[in-house]
């Protein structure tokens, strides 16, 4: 029994039409080969096979006409029929199944009749038998593979214990999406869109070829004749792509095309042409798990300033891939029929070069037992040229396709070698212009182009106009670091020094850097140039020369290992393994001990509520709040970290974790009618609500309307999950995927990062020799300091800590900020934080008598090069010391911040709990261990990324508040060097008059620091 017929989708469309114009062409064949380590048991694949069909509709479906029009009918399922070879005693018994397999995928599919899957199994093979799974494209594509063998494996493996599989329920068929696609035909908005796309398409000449393509006209649609050649990318260069990626804020598909631009600019002479990119156009999640053709030919326009840099193509060609996927939803057909008639030219396609880069998911294999499958050739060509990028286990595989009747396999080896050597130059040193790469592999002489009417010859390469002579006070090495503080700098202002007028000596901080900004910048250092420096190596010298020193110790360090270990190819420049072994979800992990410390004190009623990080952001202008709520789920959904859920193993009183949780969904609300008070309980309610880490995810988010111009996004995670660079990732994802889906596209993020891979390669985490050194000296170093501080508390403490809290700020006066920072930083080479940390001590020594305090600051934590892009709980909580005895000058004081600062930059993988055991072993729970006083400074004053250029954010201060220590203080600098000084402080232990005075006082002392940094002594306060 059959269905009623229904209409073919655009994909399924093309792909008839192309069955019809040659029927039977193997052209879109998907032979699909691999190999198992048991001998296969057929009958168990031929059932899981039908198990298979029987859950995807387009593998049982055929395509015939109805009302002279093609429609596809499902039919119901049949028994998969497996033929069976025995190869038993035949000699080189693996090369004949091989053969035979290339054979098979070529044969012919009936469209009409089916089955479009058909199975070879060849047995007795040495090393395992093989397996040649055929299917027509019409019914399959790339991110098919995934849910097509992740279903065959658990089928077999269903079927091999005697049960049949279960599946769970699709969320929807192909043929309803096909449906839904052509309802969207008629409507306004696309036919403008496909005139729209028209009129731009048809400004640019028609064609693009290469220089030794043969003459004459192009081969009929189906029946182009083809061959493949493929290479690998060395590893030296492939591991680098993704930081290049992230290094110029783009995907690494975005650099590999336009790596696939610039070879293709150098080998046709143009600098304006189109490019055929292939998009998955499953713009739903609905649409993920199913097997089907859903795949557009999008053309990408592309346009190569030979006098820019990689860096400059790479940002142009992300915002025409941005603009071009805006219509992806156009069929590719539509976009080609329109433009034939416009030019009133024989038929034709659009582009004669496609990019294809497959990053999907890897298939299931069956628990180990089969190869991940490979697509055999079948000898025909889709394009007159096709590059295919493809991550595998191996690296990145670039496969050229083409068309023997247009192209020798010269032309094609050539390409493909020339992008292996583009990428290479552009993760050396992505702001060389590209008139001064070298020549390619293979590059024709500018005569030896094809002519091209109207358009000037191209040039021989030369250097750029205007290029600089060089920065005479920089060596080579000082130059690079240079590069890396200008870059750094202006990412944080929008404006920066440039790095030709950086001195050697010239300092990250004085240049208006802070911690974790250099934390940033060491990352990009990794990104750009492979050399791991760790923060606490640089912050000790954060000069031009001190980073340079230190680039250089890593590079000559990775060059002794390379030689050590003569291609093995297991390792990255720092040692760690260059791809990260896969995660699972239900795989379970050890707490780090930050996360250890938060699951016990998440065990005290009175503190749960104090390790949640709420962040309330207030958009002002329209904003799509559908759109925002998927957003907040897509992203939510992507971070492993956000699904943990933690457990106590009480034999060995180690907490541990897995990321098998349910992952948290946004809700929505509308508040435009509620009183401030019930808003102000809905959002207490959120923001505070303790969190069951056992149970619950530690996430939650919701998406609230106050009237058409004002909408909030609540975003709740736990402390043990996430620190605030997180939170920053987090808001800047969902941005960015509220844009993109907003557009209709699909959105560019970075994969997600598994915090148990960034533990595994962090080169401070364990606790191993050099970790019981760093903590030997850390404890000498603040042995002696009180482990608490004599606060002018107004109500004395309770037997139990409390975190309900106040928070009172002060400006400190626009002249004195000045000369501040001219005396601390620029004279003095101070941070803001060590500053900070000075004037507190004074001002409570002044009121107390007290002269040796300890304070607690947060420490990124993020030194293993994945981190970067990694949601998860990294902070590290430091102690700083800060001892006035003897009574110093103001530079003696600061001298000695600055000196105990790089004491604990250098051993900040101490963890907290290591000190306080050591150092307060008698601790208590009225107050945290160690010190109640905790220190952070920044630069820049925070806010949330907008949506879009109609609906910007700003944070919601928190109401009611919460903290973790009795004294909170946080010293902000903003864009124009202005200085705010914010206390938190338990509201059960003091008034706010006396917080406010305590304030004062730090001002006070922040003025005398600036009118006489030589005075002396500091308790008093002079005149």
């Amino acid at each position: 029994m059959t269905r009623p017929a229904l209409p073919l989708s655009f994909a399924q469309e093309r792909m008839w039409f192309v069955d019809a114009a040659a029927p039977g062409n193997p052209t879109y064949n998907v032979p699909l080969f691999f190999r198992s380590r048991d001998r296969i048991d057929v009958l168990a694949l031929s059932r899981a096979l039908g198990a298979v069909v029987l859950r995807h509709e387009p593998l049982r479906t055929v395509f015939r006409l109805d009302g002279g029009r093609p429609a596809q009918n499902v039919l119901d399922p049949l028994p998969i029929a497996v033929e069976t070879v025995d190869l038993g005693g035949v000699p080189d018994a693996e090369s004949v199944a091989r053969e035979a397999a290339l054979a098979r995928g070529r044969a012919p599919f009936d469209l009409a009749e089916g089955p479009l899957l058909r199975c070879t199994v060849w047995q007795a093979v040495p090393g395992g038998d093989a397996v040649l799974l055929t299917v027509h494209h019409i019914a399959v594509d790339g991110w098919s593979l995934a849910p097509l063998f992740d279903d065959l494996a658990l089928a077999y493996t269903a079927e091999l214990a005697g049960a049949p599989a279960t599946f769970p329920e699709l969320p929807t068929t192909y043929a309803e999406f096909a449906v839904r696609e052509r309802s969207a035909e008629a409507e306004p908005e696309l036919r403008r869109a496909t005139g729209t796309r028209v009129a731009e398409l048809l400004e640019l000449p028609p064609g693009l070829a290469l220089a030794g393509r043969a003459p004459g006209a192009a081969s009929p649609e189906g029946t182009r004749p083809g061959r493949q050649y493929t290479r690998t990318v060395p590893r030296s260069v492939h591991a680098h792509v993704a930081d290049l990626a992230r290094s110029l804020r783009v995907t690494p598909y975005v650099v590999l095309g336009a790596a696939v631009q610039t070879v293709l600019h150098r080998w046709s002479g143009r600098s304006d042409f189109l490019l055929g990119t292939m998009t998955a156009n499953r713009l739903h999640p609905d649409l993920e798990e199913l097997v089907g053709f859903f795949v557009n030919t999008v053309p990408l326009r592309c346009r190569v300033d030979a006098a820019g840099s990689f860096a400059d193509l790479c940002a142009a060609a992300r915002r025409e891939a941005f603009r071009s996927l805006t219509h992806q939803r156009i069929p590719y057909d539509r976009l080609t029929a329109a433009v034939t008639r416009a030019r009133g030219a024989g038929q034709r396609a659009l582009v004669d070069i496609g990019f294809v880069y497959q990053n999907t998911s890897a298939p299931r294999t069956a628990g180990g037992r089969w190869s991940a499958p490979a697509v055999l050739p079948t000898g025909t060509a889709k394009f007159d040229l096709l590059l295919i990028l493809e991550e595998t286990p191996d690296g990145l595989s670039v496969t050229v396709e083409y068309d023997t009747d247009r192209y020798p396999p010269e032309t094609a080896a050539a390409v493909a070698d020339g992008l292996a050597d583009v990428l290479a130059h552009a993760v050396k040193d992505p702001t060389v212009p590209l008139a001064e790469l070298p020549a390619l592999p293979g590059e024709p002489a500018p005569g030896a182009l094809p002519p091209l009417p109207g358009l000037p010859p191209l040039a021989a390469p030369g250097p750029a106009a205007g290029a600089a002579d060089g920065a005479p006070a920089l060596t080579a090495p000082q130059a690079r670091a240079a590069d890396l503080f200008a870059a750094a700098l202006s990412d944080r202002a929008g404006a920066g020094p440039a790095a030709a007028e950086l001195a050697p000596g010239a300092d990250f901080f004085a240049l208006g850097g802070h911690s974790l900004l250099a934390v940033t910048m060491l990352a990009e250092a990794k990104r750009r140039h492979g050399l791991t420096v760790s923060p606490r190596d640089f912050l000790p010298d954060p000069t031009v020369a001190g980073l340079a020193a230190l680039l250089a110790a890593a590079e000559a360090d990775a060059e002794a290992r390379a030689g050590n270990a003569p291609g093995t190819g297991a390792a990255g420049p720092d040692g760690a393994p260059a791809v990260a072994a896969p995660v699972a979800d239900d795989e379970s992990h050890p707490a780090s001990p930050v996360q250890q410390r938060f699951w016990f004190l998440d065990r005290l009623p009175s503190l749960r509520s104090a390790y949640l990080i709420p962040t309330v952001v207030e958009y002002a202008g329209p904003v799509d709040r559908e759109a925002l709520r998927a957003a907040v789920d897509l992203v939510l959904a992507r971070h492993p970290a956000l699904r943990s859920l933690f457990h106590l193993d009480r034999r060995k009183r180690q907490v541990h974790y897995t990321t098998a949780g349910t992952p948290a969904v946004c809700g929505l609300g509308d508040a435009v009618d509620w009183s401030a008070a019930r808003l102000r309980g809905h959002l207490s309610g959120l923001c505070w609500t303790p969190v069951d880490l056992a149970r619950e995810s530690p996430a939650r988010a919701e998406v609230i309307g106050l009237g058409a111009e004002r909408t909030l996004l609540v975003l709740v995670v736990h402390h043990i999950v996430a620190d605030g660079w997180s939170r920053d990732l987090l808001l800047a994802e969902i941005a960015t995927s509220y844009r993109a889906l907003r557009a209709g596209d699909e959105p560019e993020l970075p994969v997600p990062v598994h915090p148990a891979t960034v533990a595994a390669a962090d080169p401070g985490a364990g606790a191993d020799a050099s970790g019981a050194r760093a903590a030997a000296v850390l404890l000498e170093h603040l042995r002696g300091a009180p482990n608490d501080i004599a606060l002018p508390h107004d109500w004395p403490r309770g037997e139990l800590q409390t975190t309900d809290a106040g928070l009172c700020a002060v400006r400190l006066d626009p002249g004195v900020a000045a000369r501040l920072r001219a005396v601390t930083t620029d004279e003095l080479g101070c941070t803001l934080f060590m500053t900070a940390a000075a004037l507190l001590a004074v001002a409570l020594a002044r009121g107390s008598g007290q002269r040796d305090f300890l304070f607690a600051f947060p420490w990124a934590g993020r030194e293993a090069a994945a981190s970067t892009e990694a949601v998860g709980m990294f902070v590290n909580t430091l102690v700083l010391r800060v001892d006035l005895r003897d009574d110093p000058t103001w530079r003696e004081l600061l001298a000695r911040v600055r000196d105990s600062s790089t004491v604990s930059y250098r051993h900040a993988q101490v963890p907290l709990d290591t000190l306080a055991a050591e150092l307060h072993p008698d601790r208590d729970l009225s107050r945290p261990s160690l010190t109640p006083v905790y220190l952070s400074a920044q630069t820049g004053v925070p806010a949330p990324p907008p949506l879009d250029g109609a609906a910007t954010g700003h944070y919601r201060p928190l109401d009611p508040l919460y903290l973790k220590y009795e004294l909170e203080l946080v010293a902000t600098e903003s864009a124009d060097h202005e200085v705010e000084l914010a206390a938190s402080y338990a509201t059960d232990l003091f008034a706010a008059s006396t917080v406010g005075d305590l304030l004062a006082e730090v001002a006070a002392a922040a003025g005398d620091l600036a009118a006489d940094p030589a005075s002396h002594p500091l308790i008093r306060r002079t005149p």
